[in-house]
């Protein structure tokens, strides 16, 4: 049973994240793959887990307009947040509990950015493939484990930020082993990094600062992204490379 808990993390940084994504609507690229994976039809029944301000459900919702999208996330203010960005779409349904969700009766399912929080990964994955119709496939992705912005999140956020973050993120072997326990009939991954593109350094620390809600300056933010990522020249724009991991899980 997934239920809603007020003072999460979720809750208490909500409106900061959602400052950062809609002051760089063009840095985030790391839904690409999903999307692109999930080849949205306009009558899909998708379920979204972890739907958090709607970053994602805003680009599936545009998209199986003639469909339903169940935008689920534990945490009632991300939600309302999700909900005032994409009022103007009337087949999205947005719960707390997959329970409401009747087995077998989804196209696909998706998640983004979530996982690493979630401590019931294999229960969450056999949860969202019984949703599944025979054939469906759940998408998800993630910060990849052993890797740059694992370390970031382990060695910086979570001593500056109120709620601490400590997190189980996600490698190419225990997304293997998740398929086999969720008796996924094939299971593909995909392993890269995704560049997060800004303007200046400046964006990149404010950008940092406000999506992780850190109690820093963004000039220090700027420091520590610097000193734990690649970030390169990438037609005209300054690229921060953020290590992901990728799954695409076959009923």
């Amino acid at each position: 049973m997934q239920t809603a808990i007020d003072d999460s993390r979720f809750n208490i940084i909500a409106q900061s994240y959602d400052y950062a994504i809609a002051t760089y609507p063009d840095a985030r690229k790391d839904g690409d793959w999903l999307m692109e994976t999930l080849d949205v039809q306009p009558k899909d029944v998708i379920l979204e887990i972890s739907a958090g301000t709607g970053f994602l459900t805003q680009k599936i919702a545009a998209l199986n307009l003639k469909g339903t999208l169940f935008a689920q996330d534990i945490a009632p203010r991300t939600l309302h947040l999700n909900r005032e960005k994409n009022k103007r779409f009337d087949h999205i349904r947005y719960i707390t509990d997959t329970g409401v969700v009747a087995d077998n009766s989804c196209d696909k399912a998706v998640s983004l950015g979530g996982w690493h929080h979630m401590e019931d990964q294999i229960g969450i994955t056999q949860n969202a493939m019984s949703k599944l119709k025979p054939g469906g496939y759940f998408c998800m992705g993630d910060f990849a484990d052993n890797s740059s912005i694992q370390r970031y999140f382990d060695e910086v956020v979570d001593n500056i930020t109120e709620t601490g973050h400590q997190a189980l993120f996600p490698s190419y072997s225990r997304l293997l082993n998740i398929g086999r326990f969720a008796k996924a009939s094939s299971t593909e991954i995909a392993e890269f990094d995704v560049a997060f593109h800004f303007d200046n350094s400046a964006g990149i620390g404010e950008f940092f600062q406000k999506v992780f809600a850190l109690d820093q300056d963004p000039e220090d933010t700027y420091k520590d992204v610097e000193k734990y990522f690649e970030i390169k020249l990438d037609r005209g724009q300054l690229a921060v490379m953020v290590p992901y991991v990728y799954a695409k899980y076959t009923k």
